[in-house]
C-alpha cells in the first residue's frame, strides 16, 4: 500500500484522546456550590473547558505560552498586501527585543512569548503560479510547530505575523468550504477596494491552477496556505495529544484549525476562539467551526493580540476555584 507524507499527520489527527470530563464536572459542581452558576456564563464554560483539557481540578493558568509564527509569501508581489516582508522582520525583531505592544500584554498576563521565524528570507511561491509547499515541506513545517509545546505549557495561545497571510488563508478557506473568493477575501473596512479586488483575482487564479488537488484538506493547506499556517496546524495537533488547551487568534489561525477540523471534527475540541476580529471572513470561519469567541475585543486584525489578552480572561475564569474559602467567623 502506497503512503504519502501526510499519512503520519492524518493518523495523529485521528488518534483518540479522552478529555477529563470528571474535572469539568467538578467545575460545574463547584459553581453550583457557589450559587452563581448562571452568573458566570462563559467564564464558567471556559473554566470547565480548561479543567477538561488540562486534566485537573481546579483549572489554572500558571505556565502559558504565546507562540507567534512568522512567515513570508511570494504572493505579496502581486500587490495584495498593505505590508511587506520588511515589516514582518521588524515585527519579529520588536517581539524578540520586547519592544512590541504584544510583548507588554504577554508580560502582563505572565505568558512566555516564543517567536518561530519560518524562512522569512525565502517566501513561499506565489500560489497563483505554483504550490506554496510540497507535501513533505508541509509535513516538516507542521512538525516544527510541535516545538511550541516545549516546556509543556498549561495553555497555548497562537498567532501569526506576515504579509499576505490573510490572502493565503482565504484561498484555503475556499478549498475547505466552497463559496466565492470575494466571500472569503472579505477584509475589514480599512482595506482599500483595489487591494480587495487584487486579492480576489489572485485567489480565483490559484483555485483554478490547483483544481483537482485540494479536496484533501492537508493538500489544500500545502498548495494554498503558508508555513505559518502549517506550523499553527501542527501545534494544534500536538497540543491535543499532550492535553494542552489552545487559544486561537485571528483569521489565519482559525483556518489552520479548520484544516484539522476538516480531517476530523473531534480533533479541535481542545480549541477555543479567543475573539473575533472585524474581518467578516474570520467571523464566517468561526461559524463553520461552531466556535463562539470568548470575548469581543473589537480588534481589526489578529497579530496575537486577541489570543494573548484572552490569557488574562482565562486566569480570571479560574480565580473562583483557586480562592481559599472565606472564614465564616470573619
Amino acid at each position: 500500500m502506497s503512503t504519502t507524507p501526510f499519512d503520519d499527520i492524518r493518523e495523529l489527527i485521528h488518534k483518540p484522546v479522552e478529555p477529563d470530563t470528571a474535572s469539568a464536572g467538578e467545575v460545574r459542581e463547584a459553581l453550583l456550590g457557589m450559587g452563581r452558576e448562571g452568573d458566570f456564563g462563559q467564564l464558567g464554560d471556559a473554566a470547565a473547558w480548561l479543567a477538561q483539557w488540562q486534566g485537573r481540578y481546579p483549572p489554572r493558568v500558571e505556565n502559558p505560552t504565546l507562540a507567534m509564527f512568522a512567515g513570508a509569501h511570494g504572493l505579496t508581489g502581486a500587490g495584495v498586501s498593505l505590508s511587506d516582508d520588511s515589516d514582518t522582520r521588524a515585527q519579529v525583531e520588536a517581539l524578540r527585543q520586547g519592544r512590541a505592544p504584544l510583548s507588554a500584554i504577554a508580560a502582563q498576563v505572565g505568558a512566555n512569548i516564543r517567536v518561530f521565524e519560518l524562512a522569512i528570507e525565502k517566501p513561499t511561491p506565489n500560489i497563483a503560479e505554483a504550490a506554496a509547499m510540497s507535501e513533505a515541506d508541509c509535513v516538516a513545517t507542521m512538525a516544527y510547530g510541535f516545538e511550541a509545546l516545549e516546556g509543556l505549557p498549561d495553555l497555548l495561545s497562537i498567532g501569526v505575523i506576515g504579509a499576505g497571510i490573510g490572502t493565503a488563508a482565504a484561498a484555503v478557506a475556499c478549498a475547505l468550504y466552497g463559496g466565492s473568493a470575494d466571500y472569503w477575501v472579505r477584509p475589514g473596512p480599512a482595506t482599500p477596494s483595489v487591494i480587495t479586488r487584487k486579492r480576489t483575482e489572485l485567489v480565483n487564479t490559484a483555485l483554478s491552477l490547483h483544481r483537482g488537488h485540494t479536496e484533501d484538506p492537508l493538500e489544500a493547506l500545502a498548495r494554498l496556505g503558508g508555513r505559518e499556517m502549517a506550523a499553527c496546524a501542527g501545534a494544534i495537533v500536538a497540543a491535543r495529544q499532550q492535553g494542552i488547551p489552545v487559544l486561537l487568534d485571528g483569521f489565519a489561525t482559525t483556518i489552520a484549525a479548520g484544516v484539522i477540523h476538516a480531517v476530523d471534527p473531534d480533533a479541535i475540541s481542545h480549541v477555543v476562539a479567543a475573539h473575533a476580529t472585524g474581518r467578516p471572513a474570520h467571523q464566517a470561519a468561526l461559524e463553520r467551526l461552531d466556535l463562539k469567541p470568548l470575548v469581543e475585543f473589537g480588534f481589526s486584525t489578529g497579530g496575537g493580540l486577541g489570543s494573548a489578552t484572552a490569557i488574562g480572561i482565562l486566569k480570571t475564569a479560574c480565580a473562583p476555584f483557586l480562592a481559599k474559602p472565606m472564614d465564616a467567623a470573619s
